[in-house]
């Protein structure tokens, strides 16, 4: 099977590569190197199934290319995934999290896939509810714009369903953690804690109020796993709440 990979020199991105590989698909593999490293694919770059573009999924030459290759699954996990750059830089993040999504559901159209997985988010969706933990089929309430791009994704992939037939998955990942993550930024908090605490220096957590977001952490080999078994799923899978 031909797959095209975004995000996929990310931790979970490469991951998700080293396994469609293993399992003998052949994949693109998308990433414009903002945050994802060459190094996380450093065991796949050898494999002649793997065709590494390095650019932005929105500009013109990643359209062409994706659509060109005619994979029969996209998954999509490429993003801007700092909350607080969202809030500064809402347009920015727009930019990069709902025109790159529309722009994968293009090229995913235009080459006539059957499938595309999209990276959701496991927490931001739901902003802050008053009853935890957080059921699925909660109301969104997000707080942020980055959870705001989310939400618009998923409805992106539901018009998409209904337009075109494209089988279409949402994934709520939730804190993953595993080999090849950053340990910088937000979106690391497990590493860093892992960091410190192998450091001999005390933990930091900021704030008091329970969020969607603080949800029980997941690692990369089980998110993987998950989302390649998404290929498989019913159209019905498509969208985790009810209209």
């Amino acid at each position: 099977m031909r797959v095209v990979t975004t995000g996929a020199a990310g931790f979970i991105g490469s991951t998700l590569v080293d396994r469609l590989l293993r399992d003998g698909h052949s994949v693109l593999a998308v990433d414009d190197l903002s945050t994802g490293h060459l190094d996380n694919l450093a065991g796949s770059v050898d494999d002649p199934r793997l065709t590494f573009l390095e650019t932005d999924v929105v500009a013109d030459m990643a359209r062409r290319e994706m659509t060109s290759y005619r994979a029969e699954v996209f998954f999509h996990l490429a993003a801007q995934m700092d909350v607080r750059h969202s809030v500064a830089d809402p347009v920015g993040d727009a930019r990069r999290n709902v025109l790159g999504s529309l722009a994968v559901l293009e090229s995913a159209r235009a080459s006539g896939a059957r499938k595309l997985v999209f990276a959701s988010s496991g927490g931001t969706i739901y902003g802050d509810q008053p009853r935890y933990p957080v059921h699925e089929s909660a109301l969104v309430d997000p707080v942020s714009p980055y959870g705001a791009a989310k939400v618009c994704g998923e409805t992106y992939l539901r018009v998409y369903r209904h337009l075109h037939r494209l089988q279409t998955t949402a994934l709520a990942l939730g804190n993953v953690y595993g080999p090849r993550q950053d340990p910088h930024g937000e979106a690391g908090v497990v590493s860093i804690f892992a960091s410190t605490l192998l450091e001999g220096r005390p933990t930091m957590i900021f704030g008091r109020r329970r969020t969607a977001s603080d949800r029980p952490p997941t690692r990369t080999s089980r998110s993987s796993w998950g989302v390649v078994g998404r290929v498989s799923s019913r159209p019905s899978d498509a969208w985790r709440r009810p209209p």
